[in-house]
């Protein structure tokens, strides 16, 4: 929205400034005072404290125009100085005994201030604060759901999430853009992109399942750890299944959910790189999910009142290792080469061959490497199409192999029908592919 061609059409500058930096410190000062009500503990500040700083912050921006930067320098050390003497005065108030109280309210107001000196700076500053108004907002209102991960993150946990930080914000952006190799196959950049991505996902699964917790129940827990690994996913509830044979039916169903999100991820993850591609796949791998869905929907109606805390034993990793990121991106450049390599010597028989060997072990390595070959127009998107489906299929059948193998006799009897149904569907879908 044009925010300058409108208050100039109806004359409203500076008026919708002051009512924007007000309703950016109301905002934050709703959240403030919210938690102080909930926890009936008294802060610094509230609602109308919060809308009084950053009209402040607005007041102080109007005469830096004028006067110089003078007076929002004195109105912000000011705002300083408060929230500095008003947090000493609460550590006298409070018993030895008590917790000692937080600056995060403080810090707020400074921020509270400086935002509504954004909002008088132009048009475009008025928007970028309004939005970081919004962050910060839920950034606060957000404090106990991360705490209550932080309680349950581990040392190791902690260290992933650095080595992901170096992976991302330090290795990626020193990494050249540009191909190397045979054909200028291998970038480093995109290859370093993609490894980001994958680990990023895996990641977000990881982090809603120390949040919510196994514990509250087998379906959810089936879903995240699919998004974070669906394979980890698949040999934990199997493993389970052999000390718990009577839990066997609600174990499958985790199974079959875990599986179930590899075929959404891969269409997202087509779409990421050569979106062209997903009005291919999106059918085929649409209908697979349906089918994984139905096989879950019937068990869960057949076992629906099964207790749904059955999962506390199923443990699966925090995909952020730096071991696991580095060997996911040797295999993608691997896989990359290679299908190059099938795809000019073999031609499609090639690709699908590749898919094929890849599939067995992850589907992710191989659907950014055929997206990635047909958004270069190296092979047809048809047969990068039908290499991701055909990948799918192979990865669905291999997650059938291990949970045969590794779960008890009754956890196979509902795996085998519904593995089977997933990779008829599949390979049908597939076949209308081709014709």
């Amino acid at each position: 929205m044009n925010f300058s061609g409108l208050t100039q059409a109806i004359d409203l500058e500076p008026w919708w400034r002051f009512g924007a930096a007000l309703l950016i410190g109301a905002l934050i000062g709703l959240e403030r005072e919210f938690k102080q009500q909930q926890s009936e503990v008294a802060d610094f500040a509230g609602l109308r404290t919060f809308s009084l700083i950053s009209l402040l912050g607005a007041i102080a921006g109007y005469l830096a125009r004028d006067v110089g930067i003078w007076p929002p320098i004195a109105a912000f050390v000011g705002v300083m100085l408060l929230a500095i003497a008003s947090h000493i005065a609460s550590l006298f108030r409070r018993r030895k005994s008590e917790r000692r109280p937080g600056t995060t309210t403080e810090v707020a107001s400074f921020i509270s201030f400086l935002l509504g000196w954004m909002v008088m700076a132009d048009t475009r500053g008025g928007q970028v604060a309004v939005g970081l108004a919004v962050v910060i907002a839920v950034l606060l209102a957000l404090k106990p759901m991360f705490s209550r991960i932080i309680e349950k993150m581990s040392k190791e946990d902690l260290y992933t999430i650095l080595q992901f930080g170096i992976l991302a914000a330090v290795i990626l952006p020193l990494l050249p853009n540009q191909g190397y190799g045979p054909g200028g196959i291998l970038n480093p950049f995109r290859i370093w992109l993609f490894l980001v991505f994958i680990s990023g996902i895996g990641f977000i699964g990881y982090v809603l399942m120390k949040w919510i917790g196994p514990e509250k129940g087998v379906g959810i827990t089936g879903i995240l750890g699919g998004l974070a690994s669906s394979t980890a996913a698949t040999v934990g509830f199997a493993g389970q299944s052999r000390q718990e044979p009577r839990l066997s039916d609600m174990l499958a169903l985790g199974i079959l959910l875990a599986s179930a999100v590899m075929f959404p991820r891969q269409i997202v993850l087509a779409l990421v790189v050569f979106p062209p591609l997903v009005r291919l796949i999106a059918i085929p791998l649409g209908l697979m999910l349906v089918a994984a869905l139905v096989a879950a929907l019937w068990l869960w109606r057949r076992h629906r009142r099964k207790e749904e805390d059955e999962t506390q034993g199923v443990q699966i990793e925090n995909p952020l290792k730096l071991r696991t990121a580095l060997t996911f991106a040797v295999i993608y450049a691997i896989v990359l080469i290679a299908a190059n390599y099938a795809q000019q010597h073999l031609g499609s028989a090639g690709v699908y061959l590749i898919s094929f060997i890849a599939g067995i072990t992850d589907v992710n390595a191989i659907t950014l490497t055929i997206s990635d070959l047909a958004r270069n127009a190296t092979i047809p998107a048809q047969v990068a199409a039908l290499g991701i489906l055909i990948s799918g299929i192979t990865n669905t059948a291999s997650k059938g192999v291990i949970a045969y193998s590794l779960g008890s006799p009754e956890l196979r009897k509902h795996i085998v029908p519904a593995f089977g149904l997933i990779v008829v569907v599949g390979i049908a879908a597939s076949l209308l592919l081709l014709l």
